[in-house]
Protein backbone atom coordinates (compact mmCIF):
# COMPACT_ATOMS: atom_id res chain seq x y z
CA UNK A 1 0.00 0.00 0.00
CA UNK A 2 1.71 3.46 -0.76
CA UNK A 3 1.27 6.13 2.30
CA UNK A 4 -2.00 7.72 0.50
CA UNK A 5 -4.06 4.48 1.33
CA UNK A 6 -3.94 4.23 4.40
CA UNK A 7 -5.90 6.64 7.50
CA UNK A 8 -4.10 8.30 9.83
CA UNK A 9 -5.17 8.27 13.43
CA UNK A 10 -1.99 9.28 15.15
CA UNK A 11 -1.65 12.50 15.46
CA UNK A 12 -0.51 13.18 18.37
CA UNK A 13 2.70 11.47 17.27
CA UNK A 14 3.09 14.19 15.27
CA UNK A 15 0.70 16.06 12.46
CA UNK A 16 1.30 15.94 8.62
CA UNK A 17 3.52 19.23 8.07
CA UNK A 18 1.21 21.55 6.31
CA UNK A 19 1.83 22.69 2.43
CA UNK A 20 2.13 26.56 3.82
CA UNK A 21 4.29 25.54 6.40
CA UNK A 22 7.08 23.48 3.88
CA UNK A 23 6.44 26.68 1.37
CA UNK A 24 7.88 29.11 3.98
CA UNK A 25 10.45 26.56 5.03
CA UNK A 26 11.71 26.20 1.22
CA UNK A 27 11.34 30.12 0.84
CA UNK A 28 13.73 30.90 3.91
CA UNK A 29 16.11 28.01 2.94
CA UNK A 30 16.88 29.76 -0.58
CA UNK A 31 16.84 33.35 0.80
CA UNK A 32 17.31 33.47 4.10
CA UNK A 33 20.42 31.08 4.21
CA UNK A 34 22.59 34.35 6.28
CA UNK A 35 23.47 34.08 10.04
CA UNK A 36 21.71 36.16 11.91
CA UNK A 37 25.10 36.52 14.09
CA UNK A 38 27.51 37.67 11.57
CA UNK A 39 28.50 41.64 10.60
CA UNK A 40 27.20 42.11 6.70
CA UNK A 41 23.83 43.38 4.95
CA UNK A 42 22.48 39.43 4.32
CA UNK A 43 22.71 38.92 8.13
CA UNK A 44 21.45 42.37 8.84
CA UNK A 45 17.99 41.13 6.78
CA UNK A 46 18.33 37.91 8.31
CA UNK A 47 18.56 39.27 11.90
CA UNK A 48 15.21 40.87 10.77
CA UNK A 49 13.31 38.08 10.01
CA UNK A 50 14.67 36.27 13.21
CA UNK A 51 13.16 39.04 15.40
CA UNK A 52 9.97 39.07 13.06
CA UNK A 53 9.42 35.44 14.02
CA UNK A 54 10.10 35.94 17.59
CA UNK A 55 7.17 38.92 17.09
CA UNK A 56 4.80 36.87 15.12
CA UNK A 57 4.91 33.89 17.56
CA UNK A 58 4.75 35.64 20.64
CA UNK A 59 1.85 37.40 18.97
CA UNK A 60 -0.34 34.16 18.61
CA UNK A 61 0.16 33.55 22.19
CA UNK A 62 -0.72 36.78 23.47
CA UNK A 63 2.68 37.49 25.21
CA UNK A 64 6.49 39.92 24.65
CA UNK A 65 8.40 38.78 21.68
CA UNK A 66 11.44 38.82 24.27
CA UNK A 67 9.25 35.98 26.15
CA UNK A 68 9.80 33.43 23.07
CA UNK A 69 12.54 31.05 23.06
CA UNK A 70 12.64 29.11 19.81
CA UNK A 71 14.40 25.05 20.43
CA UNK A 72 14.11 21.88 18.66
CA UNK A 73 10.95 20.85 20.08
CA UNK A 74 8.77 19.52 22.97
CA UNK A 75 11.02 17.76 24.39
CA UNK A 76 13.90 20.04 24.38
CA UNK A 77 11.55 23.04 26.03
CA UNK A 78 10.58 20.77 29.05
CA UNK A 79 14.01 20.06 29.76
CA UNK A 80 14.92 23.71 29.22
CA UNK A 81 12.13 24.79 31.65
CA UNK A 82 12.55 21.96 33.89
CA UNK A 83 16.33 22.11 34.30
CA UNK A 84 16.90 25.56 33.68
CA UNK A 85 14.44 26.54 36.52
CA UNK A 86 15.44 24.20 39.04
CA UNK A 87 19.27 24.58 38.60
CA UNK A 88 18.58 28.67 38.75
CA UNK A 89 16.51 28.16 41.82
CA UNK A 90 17.10 30.70 44.95
CA UNK A 91 18.45 28.72 47.92
CA UNK A 92 15.80 26.92 50.30
CA UNK A 93 13.95 26.39 47.10
CA UNK A 94 15.13 22.98 46.13
CA UNK A 95 11.84 21.11 44.92
CA UNK A 96 10.57 20.06 41.79
CA UNK A 97 6.30 18.98 41.94
CA UNK A 98 5.14 17.04 38.42
CA UNK A 99 1.98 14.81 37.88
CA UNK A 100 2.48 11.06 37.50
CA UNK A 101 1.50 11.09 34.10
CA UNK A 102 3.62 13.67 32.11
CA UNK A 103 5.40 13.41 29.02
CA UNK A 104 8.33 11.41 29.53
CA UNK A 105 10.03 14.65 28.25
CA UNK A 106 9.48 15.93 32.03
CA UNK A 107 9.31 12.63 33.89
CA UNK A 108 12.80 11.32 33.13
CA UNK A 109 14.34 14.64 33.22
CA UNK A 110 12.48 14.69 36.91
CA UNK A 111 14.55 11.26 37.44
CA UNK A 112 17.79 13.30 36.67
CA UNK A 113 17.40 16.21 38.54
CA UNK A 114 16.45 14.10 41.45
CA UNK A 115 19.65 11.77 40.64
CA UNK A 116 21.84 15.09 41.44
CA UNK A 117 20.18 16.21 44.65
CA UNK A 118 16.61 17.73 43.76
CA UNK A 119 13.42 16.61 45.85
CA UNK A 120 10.83 15.19 43.32
CA UNK A 121 7.56 15.33 44.32
CA UNK A 122 4.82 13.10 41.77
CA UNK A 123 1.13 14.35 42.26
CA UNK A 124 -1.29 11.75 42.18
CA UNK A 125 -4.41 11.66 39.44
CA UNK A 126 -7.77 10.57 39.50
CA UNK A 127 -9.27 7.38 37.67
CA UNK A 128 -10.22 10.05 35.25
CA UNK A 129 -6.38 11.10 34.88
CA UNK A 130 -7.14 14.67 36.41
CA UNK A 131 -4.19 15.48 38.51
CA UNK A 132 -5.79 15.31 42.24
CA UNK A 133 -5.89 18.95 43.07
CA UNK A 134 -6.01 18.71 46.95
CA UNK A 135 -3.11 16.03 46.92
CA UNK A 136 -0.96 18.77 44.53
CA UNK A 137 -1.47 21.11 47.23
CA UNK A 138 -0.18 18.87 49.89
CA UNK A 139 3.30 18.79 47.59
CA UNK A 140 3.53 22.52 46.90
CA UNK A 141 4.81 24.78 49.67
CA UNK A 142 7.56 27.02 50.48
CA UNK A 143 10.49 24.26 49.61
CA UNK A 144 8.96 24.20 46.02
CA UNK A 145 10.69 26.34 43.07
CA UNK A 146 8.83 24.62 39.94
CA UNK A 147 5.21 23.06 39.43
CA UNK A 148 4.84 20.71 36.22
CA UNK A 149 1.44 19.76 35.18
CA UNK A 150 0.62 19.23 31.28
CA UNK A 151 -2.48 21.28 29.62
CA UNK A 152 -3.99 18.27 28.35
CA UNK A 153 -2.45 14.12 28.38
CA UNK A 154 -1.21 13.24 25.30
CA UNK A 155 -2.07 9.35 25.84
CA UNK A 156 -5.51 10.00 26.81
CA UNK A 157 -6.20 13.59 25.55
CA UNK A 158 -7.47 14.68 29.23
CA UNK A 159 -7.37 18.34 29.84
CA UNK A 160 -5.46 19.42 33.37
CA UNK A 161 -7.27 22.20 35.54
CA UNK A 162 -4.66 24.33 34.87
CA UNK A 163 -5.88 27.39 36.26
CA UNK A 164 -5.74 25.94 39.46
CA UNK A 165 -2.82 24.34 39.46
CA UNK A 166 -1.26 27.79 38.94
CA UNK A 167 -2.79 29.74 41.21
CA UNK A 168 -1.75 26.82 43.90
CA UNK A 169 2.18 27.60 42.22
CA UNK A 170 1.67 30.96 42.08
CA UNK A 171 0.40 31.10 46.11
CA UNK A 172 3.87 28.53 46.98
CA UNK A 173 5.91 31.22 45.01
CA UNK A 174 6.82 28.61 42.95
CA UNK A 175 6.94 28.63 39.35
CA UNK A 176 4.13 26.49 37.31
CA UNK A 177 5.61 25.12 33.84
CA UNK A 178 3.01 23.54 31.32
CA UNK A 179 3.71 21.13 28.66
CA UNK A 180 0.81 22.27 26.13
CA UNK A 181 2.30 20.23 23.02
CA UNK A 182 -0.57 18.48 22.46
CA UNK A 183 -3.10 20.87 23.57
CA UNK A 184 -2.14 23.62 21.04
CA UNK A 185 -4.52 24.46 17.91
CA UNK A 186 -7.50 22.17 19.76
CA UNK A 187 -8.00 25.47 22.22
CA UNK A 188 -7.31 28.46 22.84
CA UNK A 189 -4.13 29.12 24.76
CA UNK A 190 -3.12 32.17 26.19
CA UNK A 191 -0.15 31.43 29.37
CA UNK A 192 -0.53 34.72 31.22
CA UNK A 193 -4.47 34.38 30.68
CA UNK A 194 -3.53 30.46 32.71
CA UNK A 195 -1.25 32.02 34.61
CA UNK A 196 1.63 30.16 33.12
CA UNK A 197 5.51 31.16 34.00
CA UNK A 198 6.48 28.36 31.58
CA UNK A 199 4.93 26.69 28.44
CA UNK A 200 6.16 24.24 25.52
CA UNK A 201 5.37 24.02 22.12
CA UNK A 202 6.13 21.50 19.50
CA UNK A 203 5.39 22.44 15.61
CA UNK A 204 5.31 18.81 15.03
CA UNK A 205 1.84 18.79 16.85
CA UNK A 206 0.06 21.24 14.61
CA UNK A 207 1.17 21.49 11.09
CA UNK A 208 4.87 22.62 11.38
CA UNK A 209 8.01 20.81 10.80
CA UNK A 210 9.13 17.77 12.95
CA UNK A 211 12.27 19.52 14.88
CA UNK A 212 10.83 22.62 15.50
CA UNK A 213 9.66 23.66 19.27
CA UNK A 214 9.32 27.13 21.56
CA UNK A 215 9.52 28.11 24.86
CA UNK A 216 7.51 30.61 26.65
CA UNK A 217 9.58 31.65 29.44
CA UNK A 218 7.82 34.63 31.37
CA UNK A 219 9.88 37.79 31.30
CA UNK A 220 11.03 38.04 35.05
CA UNK A 221 11.68 34.05 35.11
CA UNK A 222 15.39 32.97 35.37
CA UNK A 223 17.14 29.93 33.59
CA UNK A 224 20.28 28.41 33.62
CA UNK A 225 20.47 27.36 29.43
CA UNK A 226 20.48 23.95 28.57
CA UNK A 227 22.76 24.59 25.05
CA UNK A 228 25.53 26.56 25.55
CA UNK A 229 27.99 28.00 23.33
CA UNK A 230 26.58 31.41 21.86
CA UNK A 231 24.38 34.13 22.68
CA UNK A 232 21.41 33.24 20.54
CA UNK A 233 17.57 33.06 22.07
CA UNK A 234 18.38 35.38 24.37
CA UNK A 235 20.96 33.54 25.63
CA UNK A 236 19.13 30.42 26.50
CA UNK A 237 19.72 28.17 23.33
CA UNK A 238 22.84 28.13 21.91
CA UNK A 239 23.79 27.74 18.28
CA UNK A 240 22.85 29.35 15.10
CA UNK A 241 18.99 30.20 14.57
CA UNK A 242 16.69 27.76 12.37
CA UNK A 243 15.57 30.33 10.45
CA UNK A 244 13.56 27.81 7.65
CA UNK A 245 12.43 25.70 10.54
CA UNK A 246 11.04 28.95 12.91
CA UNK A 247 9.33 30.15 9.80
CA UNK A 248 7.34 26.93 8.99
CA UNK A 249 6.18 26.76 12.93
CA UNK A 250 5.25 30.08 13.09
CA UNK A 251 3.62 29.68 10.18
CA UNK A 252 1.89 26.64 10.90
CA UNK A 253 0.78 28.20 14.41
CA UNK A 254 -0.91 31.51 12.89
CA UNK A 255 -2.63 28.93 10.66
CA UNK A 256 -3.70 26.50 13.65
CA UNK A 257 -5.09 29.12 16.01
CA UNK A 258 -7.09 31.60 12.82
CA UNK A 259 -8.23 27.68 11.92
CA UNK A 260 -8.95 26.50 15.61
CA UNK A 261 -12.00 27.63 16.32
CA UNK A 262 -15.44 25.43 14.79
CA UNK A 263 -12.74 23.17 13.20
CA UNK A 264 -12.53 20.88 16.16
CA UNK A 265 -16.04 20.62 17.14
CA UNK A 266 -17.01 18.47 13.81
CA UNK A 267 -13.76 16.16 14.51
CA UNK A 268 -14.82 15.48 18.44
CA UNK A 269 -19.05 14.48 17.42
CA UNK A 270 -17.11 12.12 14.64
CA UNK A 271 -14.50 10.28 17.52
CA UNK A 272 -17.67 10.25 19.77
CA UNK A 273 -19.87 8.61 17.81
CA UNK A 274 -16.87 6.19 17.27
CA UNK A 275 -16.50 5.83 20.26
CA UNK A 276 -20.63 5.48 21.29
CA UNK A 277 -20.30 2.39 18.42
CA UNK A 278 -17.43 0.49 20.54
CA UNK A 279 -19.41 0.32 23.48
CA UNK A 280 -22.18 -0.85 21.54
CA UNK A 281 -20.33 -3.69 19.53
CA UNK A 282 -18.63 -4.82 22.67
CA UNK A 283 -20.05 -3.57 25.59
CA UNK A 284 -18.25 -4.52 28.82
CA UNK A 285 -14.72 -5.86 26.69
CA UNK A 286 -13.78 -1.88 26.23
CA UNK A 287 -13.05 0.48 28.15
CA UNK A 288 -12.41 4.76 27.06
CA UNK A 289 -10.03 5.84 29.28
CA UNK A 290 -10.45 9.29 30.34
CA UNK A 291 -13.84 9.58 28.69
CA UNK A 292 -15.16 10.44 32.24
CA UNK A 293 -13.37 14.20 32.33
CA UNK A 294 -12.82 16.86 29.95
CA UNK A 295 -10.69 15.97 27.02
CA UNK A 296 -9.14 17.28 23.83
CA UNK A 297 -11.31 16.84 21.06
CA UNK A 298 -9.18 14.32 18.64
CA UNK A 299 -7.76 11.74 21.17
CA UNK A 300 -9.36 8.37 22.10
CA UNK A 301 -7.40 5.99 24.28
CA UNK A 302 -9.12 2.36 24.77
CA UNK A 303 -8.57 -0.55 26.44
CA UNK A 304 -9.84 -3.84 24.82
CA UNK A 305 -10.18 -6.19 27.23
CA UNK A 306 -7.98 -9.84 27.56
CA UNK A 307 -6.32 -8.96 24.20
CA UNK A 308 -3.03 -7.18 23.77
CA UNK A 309 -3.35 -3.58 22.10
CA UNK A 310 -0.39 -4.37 20.41
CA UNK A 311 -2.09 -7.29 18.14
CA UNK A 312 -5.13 -5.23 17.32
CA UNK A 313 -2.97 -2.01 16.17
CA UNK A 314 -0.97 -4.45 13.95
CA UNK A 315 -4.57 -5.98 12.63
CA UNK A 316 -5.57 -2.25 11.95
CA UNK A 317 -2.40 -1.50 10.35
CA UNK A 318 -3.18 -4.29 7.54
CA UNK A 319 -6.16 -3.24 7.17
CA UNK A 320 -5.49 0.61 5.82
CA UNK A 321 -5.71 2.13 10.06
CA UNK A 322 -2.51 3.42 11.26
CA UNK A 323 -3.04 4.16 15.13
CA UNK A 324 -0.73 4.28 18.12
CA UNK A 325 -0.54 2.34 21.40
CA UNK A 326 0.08 5.26 23.73
CA UNK A 327 3.17 7.82 23.77
CA UNK A 328 5.06 7.68 21.05
CA UNK A 329 8.49 8.64 23.00
CA UNK A 330 7.37 5.58 25.51
CA UNK A 331 11.13 3.93 26.76
CA UNK A 332 9.81 0.48 25.41
CA UNK A 333 6.91 0.06 22.51
CA UNK A 334 5.10 -2.50 24.29
CA UNK A 335 5.85 -1.63 27.94
CA UNK A 336 1.84 -0.83 29.79
CA UNK A 337 1.52 3.14 30.06
CA UNK A 338 2.85 4.61 33.08
CA UNK A 339 -0.15 7.00 32.51
CA UNK A 340 -2.81 4.57 32.70
CA UNK A 341 -0.97 2.57 35.34
CA UNK A 342 -1.13 6.16 37.27
CA UNK A 343 -5.24 6.53 36.81
CA UNK A 344 -5.27 2.70 38.52
CA UNK A 345 -5.51 0.49 35.51
CA UNK A 346 -4.68 -3.20 36.27
CA UNK A 347 -1.66 -4.57 33.51
CA UNK A 348 -4.15 -6.22 32.02
CA UNK A 349 -6.33 -3.48 30.78
CA UNK A 350 -3.54 -1.21 30.29
CA UNK A 351 -1.65 -3.60 28.00
CA UNK A 352 -4.88 -4.01 25.29
CA UNK A 353 -4.77 -0.09 24.86
CA UNK A 354 -4.21 1.83 21.76
CA UNK A 355 -4.77 5.58 20.90
CA UNK A 356 -6.67 6.93 17.90
CA UNK A 357 -5.96 10.35 17.50
CA UNK A 358 -7.75 12.16 14.56
CA UNK A 359 -6.84 15.34 12.47
CA UNK A 360 -9.19 17.97 11.12
CA UNK A 361 -10.01 15.48 8.19
CA UNK A 362 -11.24 12.73 9.19
CA UNK A 363 -14.31 11.70 8.07
CA UNK A 364 -17.91 10.20 9.38
CA UNK A 365 -17.64 6.75 6.95
CA UNK A 366 -13.80 6.41 7.48
CA UNK A 367 -14.30 6.47 11.46
CA UNK A 368 -17.30 4.36 10.67
CA UNK A 369 -15.43 1.90 9.01
CA UNK A 370 -12.80 2.00 11.98
CA UNK A 371 -15.44 1.05 14.48
CA UNK A 372 -15.96 -2.25 12.27
CA UNK A 373 -12.86 -3.26 12.12
CA UNK A 374 -11.86 -2.92 15.56
CA UNK A 375 -15.07 -4.69 16.34
CA UNK A 376 -14.39 -7.86 14.41
CA UNK A 377 -10.81 -7.72 14.93
CA UNK A 378 -11.28 -8.10 19.00
CA UNK A 379 -14.03 -10.76 17.97
CA UNK A 380 -11.29 -12.59 15.99
CA UNK A 381 -8.37 -11.67 18.30
CA UNK A 382 -10.71 -13.50 21.04
CA UNK A 383 -11.41 -16.59 18.97
CA UNK A 384 -15.54 -15.43 18.96
CA UNK A 385 -15.69 -14.96 15.38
Amino acid sequence: MKASDYVYCDHAAGAPCRPEARAEWAAYATHEYANPGAHHPLAYLARRKLIELHERAAGVLGVDPREIVFTSGGTESDLLALRGVMKSALQGRNELVVSGIEHHAVLLEAQRLESEGTVVHYAPVTRDGVVDLDALKALVGPRTALVSVMYANNETGVVQPVRQVAEIARRAGARYHCDAVQAFGKVELKPRELGCDLMSLAGAKFGGPKGTGLLYNQMNSRLVPVIVGGPQEWGLRAGTEDLPGMAAMTVAMELAERERSGLWERVAAIRDALERRLVEGLGANVRLNGAGAPRLPNISNISFLHIEGQAMAIELGEQGFCVGLGSACAPGETDPSHVLAAMGLSWEDAIGCIRVSFGPDITEAQARRLGDLCIANYRNLRGLG
